[in-house]
Formats: structure tokens, C-alpha cells, sequence
């Protein structure tokens, strides 16, 4: 008797071949994604906090210019007169105040 060769098909190798450089192309991508992502959601949140500094820089700048107006207007004589007349209720001597309604 004749010994039969028995010849295996090839072709489901080649369709696991198939099955699994389609799923590290997937798992590919999707590492892609995920890490795009990440990365837009941190670029988002630098942008958010940079707006958010600025318009508190732009705040301070403007607090120190008032600032800056008030101590050029504490070096003029009558303005400190108006002022102690006004916040701690100061006379000179001989005045009398009188109030009328609700004071500021």
C-alpha cells in the first residue's frame, strides 16, 4: 500500500493572519485617539486657565492704576481734607456738621 500525503489547507492561516493585522491596525488607532484625546483635552484646559490668568492681570493692572491715581491724589492737600471730612467725619475747629439722610 501507498502511504497518502495528506495536504492541510493554508488558507485559514491566512485568514488569521488577516484577522490579527486587522486588529493591531484597530488597537493601533485606537491608542491614537485615545492619546490625540488626552492631549487636545490638556491643550483645551491651558487655554481655558491662560484666559482666565489674562482677564486677572487685566484686573490687577487696572486696580493698580486706581491705585496709582489715589496716591497722586493723597499728595494734594485738599483732597486728604475732603477725605477726612468725609470717612472719619472731621471739622475744623468752629464748624458744626449737620446730617441730612443716609451718609456714604
Amino acid at each position: 500500500m501507498a502511504a497518502k500525503i495528506i495536504k492541510y489547507p493554508t488558507r485559514p492561516r491566512k485568514e488569521l493572519t488577516r484577522k490579527l493585522s486587522l486588529l493591531f491596525f484597530i488597537t493601533c488607532i485606537m491608542v491614537s485617539l485615545y492619546l490625540l484625546l488626552g492631549q487636545t483635552i490638556s491643550y483645551l484646559q491651558v487655554k481655558k486657565e491662560l484666559k482666565n490668568l489674562k482677564s486677572a492681570v487685566e484686573s490687577m493692572e487696572a486696580e493698580n492704576e486706581r491705585l496709582r491715581e489715589e496716591i497722586i491724589l493723597l499728595q494734594d492737600k485738599e483732597y486728604l481734607e475732603i477725605q477726612a471730612r468725609k470717612h472719619l467725619g472731621m471739622v475744623r475747629p468752629g464748624e458744626i456738621i449737620f446730617f441730612v439722610g443716609e451718609q456714604d
